[in-house]
């Protein structure tokens, strides 16, 4: 899981800081980009929850992930192939993102299955995948900067195959060795069952609205700093500076959800994150810059593993993969690929006071997650009552 999880984040270090930049240098205005980035995550909205779905059959996970991983590689050289034309590059993301956005819910599925087994610990795993995303955007920002943005899509699809092989190496492993992880009956899941979960369903729509909060952030922050003097180099320091708040959280988050609920983390997760995107409307200046990429730690991290770990304990257990495939489909991609272009315009015409439309956004993902918390406090009481009362 280790390899796996830092093949994928290593591809993650250089797209997340890198590819609005190299979309930048190829002439495409900041609201192109903000479409081409949000055609990635159209597809997922369908092929995440139908492979996810597919994949609780108990057909083979990581296999699947596998083909997935060596077929986004395929299609990313095409970007660095084919000329930079807007609808062929919009098409390129559509396949692309149909692809490799599929991989993190069938491989983190798995790893929550082993964590829930105390086979593996998954803020660590994630950890290591952080680790990976802070090398690739250091020595992707040194690369591109003595050689150029040309060789963006090259480094992704070099990743991308590491992936892949990753995930084919541990599923030939694990059949070996005969774990009940792979494998077993052939049973249809119950898919309803997931709509009749309502805290579930809160608490994921919860994270939804937190993530769409990060849509500004993740297609114009590198072409802010950019225009304001920042190289390439620097530009991937303060990528590195966030994932690196983001290593410390994940490998402590295991100890703070044992201390705390995951629902009360994920209410301030959501706080932090408008607090973070205040900062980043107010000023470009390096200090604000550097404290609020030390604040991915609490804005991202903190909520994404509690968020995990809700699902881990509350979703059904022959849904679990369905569920994950309906968190990153319908509470990420979504919302992130309907909102992303709509940032990018939004930035054009207000710069840094975009921001304040992802705080208040940050606020509803906080809100969701305090009703769903009081919901379930007041069916456990009453719970309690009827209990008492039969007594």
């Amino acid at each position: 899981m280790y390899l796996i999880f830092f093949g994928f984040f290593a591809a993650e270090g250089i797209i997340y800081p890198f590819w609005p930049t190299w979309l930048d240098s190829l002439g495409f205005s900041t609201g192109q980009i903000g479409l081409l980035i949000a055609a990635v995550y159209w597809p997922q909205v369908v092929s995440g929850i139908l492979v996810t779905y597919v994949a609780d059959w108990r057909i083979d996970q990581l296999r699947l992930a596998a083909i997935l991983g060596f077929s986004a590689a395929f299609i990313t050289l095409f970007f660095y192939f084919l000329p930079a034309s807007l609808s062929v590059f919009v098409a390129l993301s559509i396949i692309f993102g149909g692809l490799w956005m599929v991989v993190l819910p069938l491989t983190e599925s798995y790893l929550l299955k082993r964590d829930k087994q105390a086979l593996q610990n998954y803020g660590l795993v994630r950890a290591v995948g952080s680790s990976a995303f802070i090398l690739t955007s250091i020595f992707g920002g040194v690369i591109f900067t003595y050689y150029g943005q040309s060789w963006v899509p090259i480094v992704i699809a070099s990743s991308m195959f590491f992936t892949g092989l990753s995930c084919l190496w541990l599923g030939r492993r694990v059949t070996k060795i005969h774990t009940p992880l792979v494998g077993g009956e052939f049973k249809r899941p119950e898919w309803r069952r997931l709509f009749e979960n309502k805290f579930l369903l809160l608490t994921i729509a919860a994270a939804g609205f937190i993530q769409l909060s990060h849509t500004l952030y993740f297609s114009t922050a590198s072409i802010s700093w950019g225009s304001k003097g920042y190289s390439s180099t620097t530009i991937g320091m303060f990528w590195s500076v966030a994932v690196l708040a983001e290593i410390i959280y994940f490998a402590f988050s295991n100890k703070i959800l044992a201390r705390w609920a995951p629902l009360p983390v994920v209410m301030f997760s959501g706080g932090c994150a408008a607090i973070r995107w205040i900062l980043f409307s107010s000023s470009d200046d390096l200090t604000l810059i550097v404290l609020g990429q030390c604040m991915h730690a609490l804005s991202f991290a903190a909520y994404h593993s509690a968020l995990m770990r809700f699902v881990r304990d509350n979703a059904p257990a022959d849904i679990q993969v369905f569920t994950q495939g309906v968190y990153y489909s319908l509470a990420v991609a979504l919302p992130m690929g309907l909102a992303t272009p709509i940032s990018g315009y939004l930035y054009e015409i207000v710069q840094s006071w975009a921001y304040c439309v992802m705080a208040l956004l940050a606020l509803v993902g906080t809100f969701l997650a305090l009703t769903a918390h009081y919901k379930m406090r007041s069916d456990e009481n009453d719970s309690s009552k009827l209990f008492s009362r039969l007594l």
